[in-house]
């Protein structure tokens, strides 16, 4: 309950203080945290494993500039919240973005908006649902607080959006594209293989990723493509990367995962220090991974188990 309190109260002062000063805020909030040495641990770990050519000192000023970009991502969902005429005043709708989605919702078959942790990935959910009309279906996970729980995803559907429970998401993903909704889904988290995830190259190395994009658009033949919000200075610009081929060319669900995180690596790429670091994204190694690529992974990562694989009932 105190928490509710007290997030309740940073919301109403961060909706009330000018959009610069919460660039300030945020820098000084990376600067003081960074201090921090599991953070900091984490935070290097990532970018090394990414950028191996990078110096160290250039690898420290990304990871500062990444928590920053953190912390200045959930103040500005808070500031943007509810306010559409801040949404007209500081963000650029591309039309490419505005084209597609009308296309996907005309021809009534919904479409799966890949969303990496890059930019400002709650805004971009935002930008759609405000100048397209359009509402989202939003896969998200479970707060474990519940009041902050009720608190974060009532904010998300104030343009109309649904959300989609984590776990048991194929019923609601489902659903929502049979009713010809846009369905928004990270890309960029780790699920196990038991739960339909699948090992895919980012940055060199095998990771877990979920392979539900891919089940959908193959099954249902809806449009899937990489979007989401980058920073342009104190703009904030929408941005789509369409996949090479259409889904149906795709031979199975790997290759199509793998194009997905391929567009995303290379979107990082291009804006490393807006990317979110501070998450274990290199933590499973596949199980018959041999001794040179176990060694490419950073130090938080473990080999894994076939719990990781099978349920227990399959093992069984």
């Amino acid at each position: 309950m105190f928490e509710y309190f007290g997030v309740f109260l940073a919301f109403k002062t961060i909706r009330a203080l000018p959009l610069s000063v919460l660039f300030g805020i945020a820098k000084s909030a990376a600067l003081t945290i960074y201090i921090v040495p599991s953070f900091r641990k984490l935070l290097v770990a990532n970018l090394k494993v990414a950028f191996p050519e990078k110096s160290s000192s250039e690898i420290n000023a990304l990871a500062r500039k990444s928590f920053s970009n953190l912390v200045l991502s959930l103040l500005e969902f808070f500031w943007f919240m509810d306010k559409p005429e801040r949404i007209e005043k500081h963000t650029v709708y591309k039309n490419e973005t505005h084209e597609f989605t009308e296309k996907s919702i005309s021809d009534g078959t919904g479409f799966i908006f890949v969303v990496p942790h890059l930019g400002n990935w709650e805004l971009a959910g935002l930008l759609v649902s405000h100048f397209d009309n359009i509402p989202f279906a939003v896969v998200a996970r479970e707060v474990r607080n519940p009041y902050l729980h009720n608190f974060v995803n009532s904010s998300r559907m104030i343009e109309g959006n649904r959300i989609i429970d984590a776990k048991g998401a194929i019923k609601g993903m489902m659903k929502a594209l049979k009713d010809g909704c846009g369905v928004a889904t990270l890309i960029d988290q780790n699920s196990r293989v038991r739960d339909g995830g699948i090992f895919v190259n980012f940055f060199g190395l095998p990771v877990p990723t979920s392979r539900a994009p891919a089940l959908f658009a193959r099954k249902l033949n809806v449009p899937v493509i990489v979007g989401g919000c980058i920073r342009k200075g104190k703009k904030y610009e929408s941005f789509l990367k369409p996949l090479p081929k259409t889904t149906g060319e795709y031979k199975d669900d790997a290759e199509l995962i793998q194009a997905l995180m391929k567009i995303t690596e290379d979107l990082v790429r291009e804006h490393p220090e807006q990317y979110l670091w501070l998450y274990k994204r290199f933590q499973n190694i596949p199980k018959d991974a041999d001794e040179k690529l176990i060694k490419q992974y950073p130090y938080y990562a473990t080999i894994t188990t076939e719990k990781f694989y099978d349920k227990p009932s399959a093992r069984k």
